[in-house]
């Protein structure tokens, strides 16, 4: 938002003028919670315009995930096209809350023959969801929705997920579809944030092809950090050291990206190895015979990364580990879900684990589970 010296009112991002009664009054707004922000679109013009302002949107998302104290998650429901989120409050004592969303579905996407399934991971309060036959995007937060095209590549079997570009302030739904052993990509511009939907092109685009093979399970899906999407490869066997393609969605360009030097030699990368964000930044979470190590990427150019976490598996009092998800960092902790189904706080000072949740989703794939921020993004 810029400010002229000397003036009481303010212009936003958007190109709007507001006083500086609505700079005070955007500056409340962006402690509320979303769904209380969504009662205040109805109640004038004037309020639905400065909650939907992305000034005021990228201001709310910013407090949203600098609060330390609230962790939620978010789980796809297996009948009925039901959304859970899970919300952790850590204050004086902890307080978990329990809700149940149904998004506003458009009437021919078949949610109730319970094929309705989150894809990718979110992005930045926006989910991708899909069935064998439509793809949305959805905020679970202001339950709105908005129907994605099945594209040129329908006929093939296809990957995809949600990206964010700050340049653009655009979403795009990026999708890898895969003819014989060749794999291509297309992307699909979603929202851009104070443009009206009816300004920019909104069809697939094809991107580019590559001659890598993509892994498909479940948990090695596409990672989103920093405006660029990244998947796990099959290194090729000219260089085993490049496990990781990138694509920048700014420049739409394709990267590859180098593992840390010294690697183990044993590694599977369709087993062993996960790619994750964390503290937003690029993460790999390895599993050896005594540990999950976590390396974090500290140099995008050079494919420089750093081992920043060591969770040993001869935790105390502790339940065999056979599956580890890191899900985030909070206070010098690590976030993660056992086993699939229990959520906990390890400390790396001291490897000690502290059982948040027992039971995160009992009747939910354990894949679906994931970390989420609210946001009042309305997607068109």
């Amino acid at each position: 938002m810029e400010k002229a010296e000397g003036e009481s009112t303010c212009r936003t991002s958007s190109g709007s003028i507001v006083s500086s009664d609505e700079d005070l009054m955007m500056n409340v707004f962006s402690w509320l919670p979303v769904k209380v922000l969504s009662r205040f679109r109805c109640v004038c013009k004037q309020w639905s315009m400065l909650i939907s302002d992305p000034y005021f949107v990228s201001t709310h998302q910013g407090r949203a995930t600098q609060d330390l104290n609230i962790t939620k998650l978010i789980c796809m429901v297996d009948q009925d096209g039901l959304i859970r989120v899970r919300s952790i409050e850590e204050k004086e004592e902890r307080k978990i809350t329990h809700d149940l969303i149904r998004p506003n579905y458009p009437n021919r996407f078949p949610w109730k023959y319970r094929y309705a399934k989150i894809v990718g991971r979110t992005c930045n309060g926006l989910i991708c969801l899909e069935d064998c036959r439509l793809t949305l995007v959805c905020n679970p937060a202001t339950r709105n929705t908005v129907v994605i095209p099945r594209g040129k590549e329908r006929r093939y079997s296809y990957l995809q997920g949600l990206g964010f570009c700050s340049s653009s302030n655009e979403f795009k739904v990026v999708r890898l579809y895969r003819r014989s052993k060749d794999y291509g990509c297309e992307l699909f511009t979603v929202f851009q944030r104070g443009v009206h939907p009816l300004q920019y092109l909104r069809s697939w685009r094809h991107v580019g092809n590559f001659p890598y093979h993509i892994y498909y399970p479940s948990e090695r899906i596409m990672c989103h950090v920093k405006g660029r999407v990244y998947w796990i490869i099959e290194p090729l066997a000219s260089s085993f050291s490049d496990i990781i393609l990138s694509l920048d969605l700014e420049l739409e360009k394709f990267k590859i990206v180098s593992c840390p030097e010294h690697w183990p030699e044993d590694v599977r990368y369709d087993e062993h190895v996960n790619l994750t964000e964390l503290g937003g930044e690029l993460s790999i979470v390895l599993r050896t015979l005594e540990s999950w190590q976590i390396w974090v990427l500290k140099d995008y150019t050079n494919s420089i990364w750093s081992k920043e976490y060591q969770i040993k598996k001869n935790i105390s009092d502790c339940p065999s580990l056979y599956d580890v998800k890191v899900a985030g960092i909070r206070r010098g902790r690590l976030l993660l879900i056992i086993n699939f189904i229990t959520l906990c706080y390890y400390d790396p000072r001291n490897n000690s684990l502290e059982v948040v949740i027992r039971e995160i989703y009992p009747s939910s794939f354990p894949w679906r589970v994931d970390t989420y921020d609210e946001s009042p993004v309305i997607p068109f």
